[in-house]
């Protein structure tokens, strides 16, 4: 199956055994990669404060190109005494590892610590040897650093990514619970941004001359747009968290800036929807004027950023919610985060209408907007051609019907789809089944029962509505031998009454 994620989510490799410390260990010679398994996994990870593991199984073809690029990162940290560790998840005596810590998709990347070596952290970051190498190195050392002084390379050191956030905790005293408060929030979330502490409160006009800031209060400083929030207090720990995470992104986004310490605040947060607006970049600063006043708005409801992506055929947005370049401005509201159901506005957003149609979406007052390619003309090949439009017609119809949601793009729909026209050809005869296909790119699949993350996915529904996904092979026989075994029968239709009229 091809995996459908952007999102989404390890590489062969040829080991030799040898001995380290009294246990077996194998190294990948061309790579220099100790790898793993769940016999030593505790002990060699107990052994150092800092660990990098790379899950990978050896089919995977994006793990093939990140591996060697995680073996230069371990080049890279040696000096550091930091260790970059593999795991072949894909053999029998180290599924346990992949089940103890949740690997779900390949490569999976993970940074353990031994004080908490149940709940590693997930690396999201790119997969070059240098981002490997910072994004591990990060958990290393103290979170947050005291400043006595700071220049300007403090928030424009040309090194600082424009998505990541530096927060300063300026304290009355050094050695407080206050400062404890905070180095414990930034252990937290400390690959997410630059941490430091300070009593020197003159620190502040680095950041803008005019700026005047009290003791115990916090300064998050976004890169990304150059704005900064001052907090009342310091707080708990948590009060800490909180405060950046709520100041951490910008309320006007562009979809190119979802770095993986911003989307997870922005598609993952404690809200109900997102907001995605489609339009031309000569339009961009024009639309920010509105659109940046969205988050707050509706705040609590909606995600605190809204995402800006340019209008072209290199937009990543546009096929998903099905956009029209014909009009000047689109806008969709999504909840990615329960049933994934899309509004998408039918006119051209303006300040005035864009709020008037998220305030109907968070009331409940408007339909969810289903994607679709238009109905076919004809359907009387043997596959019938389902689209958003038709599918309750078609699949909810009261039959047996085997769904194929597939990828004009993806080879394995390709490989499948000759032998899927001959298993609907053979199936023609019988009027209680039809034979069916969905381009998942093209329409949104109206009925939840029907997921897939992945191409091609087959699902098969009985006439009294049961769904199943089919998981056995893609061999005419095979689906032959399913379809028979799990239909139910149909009121006026048998084996022998094919129908010669179109669906």
């Amino acid at each position: 199956m091809v995996r459908g994620s952007s999102t989404m989510k390890l590489i062969a490799a040829l080991s030799l055994a040898v001995a380290l410390c009294a246990v077996t260990v194998r190294a990948a010679p061309a790579e220099d990669l100790v790898h793993l398994t769940n016999a030593n996994f505790d002990e060699e990870i107990a052994k150092h404060d800092v660990a990098g593991v790379f899950f990978y199984a050896p089919w995977c073809g994006h793990c093939k190109n990140a591996k060697p690029e995680w073996a230069k990162a371990g080049d890279l940290l040696k000096e550091d005494g930091i260790p970059m560790f593999a795991v072949n998840a894909d053999e029998d005596e180290n599924r346990p590892l992949a089940q103890r810590f949740g690997v779900q998709g390949f490569p999976t990347i993970s940074i353990f610590r031994k004080s908490d070596i149940e709940n590693p952290l997930p690396y999201n970051g790119a997969r070059t040897a240098e981002a490997f190498a910072e994004g591990v190195r990060v958990f290393s050392g103290p979170a947050a650093t005291q400043l006595d002084q700071a220049d300007d390379s403090l928030i424009h050191d040309k090194d600082i990514e424009h998505t990541k956030v530096t927060v300063v905790a300026f304290l009355e005293k050094l050695g407080g619970e206050e400062q404890k408060a905070f180095e414990a929030a930034a252990d937290k979330i400390r690959q997410d941004g630059h941490y430091y502490f300070t009593d020197n409160l003159e620190i502040a006009k680095v950041i803008h001359q005019d700026l005047e800031v009290k003791a115990n209060t916090l300064l998050v400083y976004r890169h990304y747009d150059g704005e900064y929030k001052r907090s009342e207090a310091i707080g708990s720990e948590d009060d800490i968290v909180k405060f950046i995470n709520a100041n951490y992104v910008a309320p006007f986004l562009d979809f190119s800036a979802m770095s993986g310490s911003i989307a997870e605040r922005v598609y993952r947060g404690d809200h109900t929807f997102n907001v995605f607006v489609y339009g031309d970049e000569s339009k961009k600063d024009e639309i920010k004027e509105w659109a940046a006043k969205i988050p707050e708005k509706f705040a609590g409801d909606l995600a605190p950023a809204v995402i800006f992506d340019v209008k072209g055929d290199q937009s990543r947005i546009a096929g998903y919610f099905g956009f029209s370049n014909d009009l000047d401005v689109s806008l969709a509201v999504t909840n990615l985060n329960k049933d994934k159901h899309n509004f998408v506005m039918d006119e051209s957003a303006t300040e005035e209408s864009a709020f008037q149609y998220i305030e109907d979406v968070v009331a409940g007052k408007i339909k969810r907007s289903i994607k679709s390619e238009e109905v076919p003309a004809t359907n009387s090949e043997p596959v019938k051609v389902v689209v958003g439009k038709n599918f309750n017609d078609l699949v909810l119809s009261g039959k047996n019907v085997l769904l194929e949601i597939y990828a004009p793009w993806c080879g394995h729909c390709k490989s499948l789809a000759p032998i899927y026209e001959e298993l609907a050809k053979d199936m023609e005869s019988d009027a209680g089944i039809v034979i069916a296909k969905i381009d998942g790119t093209a329409n949104d699949v109206p009925d939840e029962r029907f997921s897939f993350t992945g191409f091609p996915t087959l699902h098969f529904i009985d006439s009294e509505g049961k769904v199943q996904k089919y998981e056995g092979p893609r061999e005419k026989e095979a689906i032959k031998s399913f379809l028979e075994e799990n239909k139910t029968p149909v009121e006026g239709a048998s084996a022998g009454e094919g129908e010669e009229k179109e669906l």
